[in-house]
Formats: C-alpha cells, sequence, structure tokens
C-alpha cells in the first residue's frame, strides 16, 4: 500500500472513528433526555385514572410551586364548573423522601395550608352565578363576609377543630387520615387531610368542601385512590 493510500486509509477510519463518537455522544445525550422525561413523569401524580371519577365530576393536573420552589403537580378532582364548584375538592399529591411520623407531618400540613384553604368572601359573593350578587342580598353579603372572616379567624388553633389522627383503609391500602370541622354559624368548613405509603412512595390527599354530603361524595373518590 502506498503512502497514499495509507494516509487515505487512516483519515477513512478516523472518519469512522469520528462519526462513532458522534453517534456514541448522541446516544448518551438521547438516553440521558430520555431518564430525565421519565423522571419528571415519576413525579407527577398518577393520571386521573387513579380516582374513579364519578359522572358530574371532572380531573386535571395542576402545576405550581412549592413554598420552597420546587416544581410540583397536583391530581385535583372537582365537580363540573358551577358557581362553587371551586369549593368542593380532592387534591392528590406525590411527597418526595420518607416521613418517619406520619401523625405529626398531617398535623403540620394542617396548621401550616388552612388559610389558603378557606374561600375568599368576595370571590364567593362576586361570582357571576352567586345569587348573592343581586344588591338586594347587601345585608346578607356582609353577613357571610363577617361568617368567612371569623372562619378565617378559627384557622389560628386549627387542631382544635379536628379530631383524633385516625388508621383506615382505602382501594390502596393503609392510610392515616386527619379530619377537621371548622363551623361559625350556619357555615361549615371541613378539611380532611391523608397520608399513604404505597410501594414505597408516599400520597398526600386533600379534601375540602364547605358543604357535608358534597364531602361524603369527594370522601367516596378519595376511598378509590390506587396505584395499579
Amino acid at each position: 500500500m502506498s503512502a497514499i493510500d495509507r494516509r487515505a486509509a487512516g483519515h477513512h477510519v478516523a472518519s469512522v472513528m469520528d462519526a462513532d463518537g458522534i453517534r456514541s455522544r448522541a446516544a448518551r445525550g438521547l438516553r440521558a433526555a430520555l431518564v430525565a422525561v421519565l423522571a419528571g413523569l415519576a413525579a407527577l401524580p398518577a393520571s386521573a385514572q387513579d380516582f374513579d371519577v364519578p359522572e358530574g365530576f371532572a380531573s386535571e393536573i395542576v402545576r405550581d410551586l412549592g413554598t420552597a420552589g420546587e416544581p410540583r403537580a397536583i391530581l385535583r378532582i372537582h365537580p363540573e364548573d358551577g358557581a362553587f364548584s371551586g369549593l368542593s375538592t380532592v387534591e392528590l399529591e406525590p411527597v418526595a423522601g420518607d416521613i418517619d411520623d406520619p401523625v405529626a407531618w398531617l398535623r403540620e400540613r394542617m396548621i401550616a395550608r388552612f388559610e389558603d384553604l378557606v374561600p375568599d368572601p368576595e370571590a364567593m359573593m362576586d361570582n357571576p352565578d352567586s345569587p348573592f350578587g343581586d344588591p338586594s342580598f347587601a345585608e346578607l353579603r356582609e353577613a357571610m363576609s363577617d361568617l368567612i372572616t371569623r372562619l378565617a379567624e378559627l384557622g389560628r388553633l386549627p387542631l382544635e377543630y379536628c379530631d383524633d389522627p385516625s388508621e383506615l383503609h382505602n382501594r390502596a391500602g393503609s392510610l392515616h387520615e386527619l379530619s377537621c370541622r371548622f363551623t361559625v354559624g350556619p357555615i361549615s368548613h371541613y378539611q380532611v387531610l391523608r397520608l399513604q405509603n404505597v410501594g414505597g412512595l408516599w400520597y398526600y390527599t386533600r379534601i375540602r368542601t364547605m358543604n357535608e354530603r358534597r364531602l361524603r361524595h369527594l370522601l367516596a373518590i378519595a376511598n378509590s385512590f390506587h396505584t395499579d
């Protein structure tokens, strides 16, 4: 083989090696991207099929930032659109890491989240479908606003209005539950927090409503939670 032929062969081998290296790096990059996508999907709550969602209810994935700025994805079940449908929800969120004391964890969440879950009286009254939007209900509007304000004040010591934590079961297995009822005059606000470990992963469920009959509906939905 002549020197020219050897140089040409060397260039060919180098080109093949460079191409192989590019393909190898591309493959590694693709694998890394795939791992990232799968990790992102694993961080999401399960799809709506993880609850038995009855007729008249809807589900959605809500993405936001947690208190530490970390991205979160929450599965939310709520009645189909209506004037007050936003007041009744079941929310499911996976929890990263391990939890040594589930009861203490739930108590801390009840204290931390109460103010965020009490309805805004103005939002309730000013809803275009609200029956209280008519000027003739001005006194009632004021009374309702006062009641909800007083209801929010109960959140300063929310655990005083909670039942003792209990251990229950739903479709996915055993769970810890903290159930609370806050009442001012004719208005009651129900909150039920649940925490359970399924297959080594922790799931946090929040249930809230201002209607006792709706509470039974929401508990039935929460009891249908499963991961298979």
